[in-house]
């Protein structure tokens, strides 16, 4: 019949053709081959887990350790504040400005510490006014030191500038950029407005930023609690 012929045809056919042959050793590479990858793949996801969670650790750490700088010298703050005429939060803002709270910080120019005091001015000014010897550079990085040279020149400039409104404005003048600069940056009123006179762009960010984070200090700090 030839349904049957086509049937044994086909089988005739299907019979004649080799079969492929399985070669183990190639099974077995592509198994280890595989293997391999699952493993590296593990390893790559492990590393970058690792780095992950350190980087987590180091900016939690540095967040950490900023906030206790921050808040570390505060008493400090407070106490030179009040003898030198400074507003606690004014003065805790130029630190924070200076060096970030930074006690061993030093500036390109020659400023150190916290409220980065310049050997040749401040210091010197400091050292006639009080008849005190500041024994070397490296002393000024001692925060009480620091902050009690930086808080009396910045007083003394407050004093100078206290018949105009925005003396506070003056004093951060004279403090970053001179006594000079500041003179030709007064207002010719005393209720003038100081700002749009200072020529220096960088004077005028250093003014502004310090002014609005005295204001933070001024609603966040508590500083009227400390002795």
């Amino acid at each position: 019949m030839p349904g049957k012929r086509t049937k044994q045809n086909i089988k005739r056919k299907t019979a004649g053709k080799k079969q492929p042959k399985t070669n183990p050793q190639r099974s077995t590479l592509q198994i280890s081959v595989h293997r391999t990858q699952a493993v590296f793949l593990l390893l790559l996801f492990a590393v970058i887990g690792i780095l992950m969670g350190v980087g987590v650790w180091k900016a939690g750490s540095a967040i950490s350790s900023y906030l206790d700088r921050s808040s570390r010298y505060d008493k400090m703050i407070v106490a030179a504040g009040r003898r030198n005429g400074v507003y606690p939060p004014l003065l805790k803002a130029v630190i924070w400005k200076e060096s970030r709270f930074d006690a061993s910080a030093r500036g390109s120019k020659g400023e150190i510490g916290l409220m980065q005091v310049m050997p040749q001015s401040a210091v010197k000014d400091w050292e006639k006014a009080f008849q005190r010897q500041v024994p070397s550079d490296g002393a000024l990085m001692d925060p009480a030191l620091n902050i009690e040279i930086g808080s009396w020149f910045l007083g003394r400039a407050l004093d100078r500038w206290k018949d105009y409104n925005e003396a506070e404005t003056l004093a951060l003048c004279e403090y970053n950029a001179g006594i000079q600069r500041a003179d030709s940056w007064k207002p010719l009123l005393h209720d003038g407005e100081v700002m749009p006179n200072i020529d220096i762009e960088s004077t005028r960010k250093y003014v502004k930023e310090i002014l609005e984070r005295r204001e933070k200090y001024e609603h966040e700090w508590k500083w009227e609690k400390l002795k």
